[in-house]
């Protein structure tokens, strides 16, 4: 008799675990039909906006290429990035705004490997979409989308919706 019920849990242990699949499969197909470029891309403008630096120097290269260092970001960027990186280390003022534009998007690149830069880049994606405000509104909540941002890079993986 005991053998009977010890196959029955048996089974409905794996049917359990069948379930959690699906369901995890279901999560997973909603997180990818949930997270637009759109939405991607205003969360970056946000982390942009509240983590990067306006003036761009040699030693705001030179801090983000340890940064980069430090958090294993520079083996994953592009090379042509890594050596703009390089060659503008020892720089004075950067006034061109076309470099401008492209060092920021590879200092973004490098905030967005530290927790503090995901954190942000989720929290926003999450107020983004459950519809807390406009873009500006949510730049000066940078201390709110930190702590929702975290709060969702500690759910378990099986939780997360967008990623």
């Amino acid at each position: 008799m005991k053998a009977f019920y010890l196959t029955a849990s048996i089974k409905m242990s794996c049917l359990v675990s069948y379930l959690m699949t699906l369901v995890a499969e279901g999560l997973l197909e909603r997180a990818v039909e949930g997270l637009s470029r759109e939405v991607e891309y205003r969360a970056r403008e946000v982390v942009a906006r509240v983590l990067l630096p306006e003036r761009v120097d040699g030693s705001v290269v030179e801090k983000y290429f340890r940064k980069a260092l430090r958090h294993g970001a520079w083996r994953r960027l592009p090379a042509h990035s890594r050596g703009l990186l390089l060659a503008l280390r020892r720089w004075g003022v950067v006034k061109s705004p076309t470099l401008r534009a492209v060092l920021r998007e590879v200092f973004l690149e490098i905030e967005l490997y530290t927790l503090r830069g995901r954190a942000l880049f989720y929290g926003a994606i999450v107020a983004l979409a459950e519809g807390w405000g406009r873009l500006g509104e949510l730049v000066s909540k940078a201390s709110r989308l930190l702590t929702l941002g975290i709060f969702y890079l500690n759910l378990p993986t099986v939780y997360r919706f967008y990623g």
